[in-house]
């Protein structure tokens, strides 16, 4: 029998207005979730709709981006700054303001606490994830594009210092670990400012870094996409490539001798299983899934 996760809904979408969506969910290094939300933005070709139509749909801007974020229990809306954000896909808590990146060409927003502009990084193209640490660095993952495209993305992940300077690349961490290299990273878990674990492609190790070194490392421990949480010695994923079988999957798997992976179901505080296609965010324990219609916490406690 499989497994049962219980998620708890943390917030129904239908209080947004009508022609808000929700276009990118991650967490800060609080544990809370943050929601990227366009205002105005068409909706989603159909399926049938033609490769041009869908450039198109990503090529139109929203007509305004808003930033949902949480402080403990209090939800606040922040709208961005129209000349930052607008072209980003990732978000991200930073000093005492935001990170917004993973826009073509390699740039990424610094805005004050009110969403204002304030510089640029360039942090290299085609990240497929952003996570940031209470002290200021910032830890990239890249898409095969990159790694093979030459650009800093090309050591697979790169931790940058807070003016943007890269202070550790995967690859020569690698090489020098006798670890395989990263052809895609598919998943990254920035625990904390000392704490990160890795999954990529291709041969699919779990890689633990303490300060810099290695921690511990489990060969073809198994795809996880996009996200996966750590809980002791539990790993909490979304199984890979679920999307193209319409209807999204988790996993529990253990780290320790027995290294037992199941099948797992996600469950409301009803019991209704959370059916269908969601996406699931991650950082250090906390595991959330986001649907078309509400965002989820998982409940570490049953």
């Amino acid at each position: 029998m499989d497994a049962q996760l219980t998620f708890k809904k943390y917030l129904d979408f239908s209080q947004f207005p009508r022609n808000w969506r929700v276009c990118r969910a991650a967490v800060d290094w609080q544990g809370s979730p943050l929601l990227l939300v366009d205002e105005g933005k068409p909706p989603y070709p159909s399926g049938d709709a033609s490769t041009e139509a869908r450039i198109r749909w990503f090529n139109t801007l929203p007509r305004a981006r808003h930033l949902v974020y949480w402080d403990g229990t209090s939800q606040t809306t922040l709208t961005l700054d129209k000349s930052a954000g607008i072209g980003s896909f990732q978000v991200q808590r930073f000093g005492e303001g935001w990170l917004l990146g993973g826009g073509r060409g390699g740039r990424t927003d610094v805005c004050d606490n009110k969403g204002r502009l304030q510089r640029t990084l360039d942090l290299g193209d085609s990240g497929n994830d952003v996570q940031t640490t209470s002290d200021g660095h910032i830890w990239v993952s890249y898409s095969d594009e990159e790694v093979f495209g030459g650009g800093v993305g090309q050591h697979g992940v790169v931790c940058f210092d807070s003016a943007g300077r890269a202070i550790f690349k995967y690859s020569e961490f690698a090489d020098q670990n006798q670890l395989p290299r990263i052809d895609d990273c598919y998943a990254m878990n920035v625990v904390n400012a000392e704490e990160v674990w890795l999954s990529y492609y291709s041969d699919f190790p779990l890689v633990s870094i303490k300060n810099f070194q290695l921690n511990r490392a489990w060969k073809n421990f198994g795809c996880m996409n996009p996200a996966f949480a750590i809980l002791g010695e539990t790993v909490i994923s979304q199984k890979c490539y679920t999307r193209v079988e319409g209807k999204s999957q988790l996993l529990r798997r253990s780290i320790s001798a027995s290294a037992q992976t199941e099948p797992a179901h996600a469950i409301d505080e009803k019991g209704v299983v959370i059916d269908g296609l969601f996406t699931a965010i991650a950082k250090g324990p906390n595991f959330y899934v986001l649907t078309d219609t509400a965002l989820y916490e998982l409940q570490r406690n049953r």
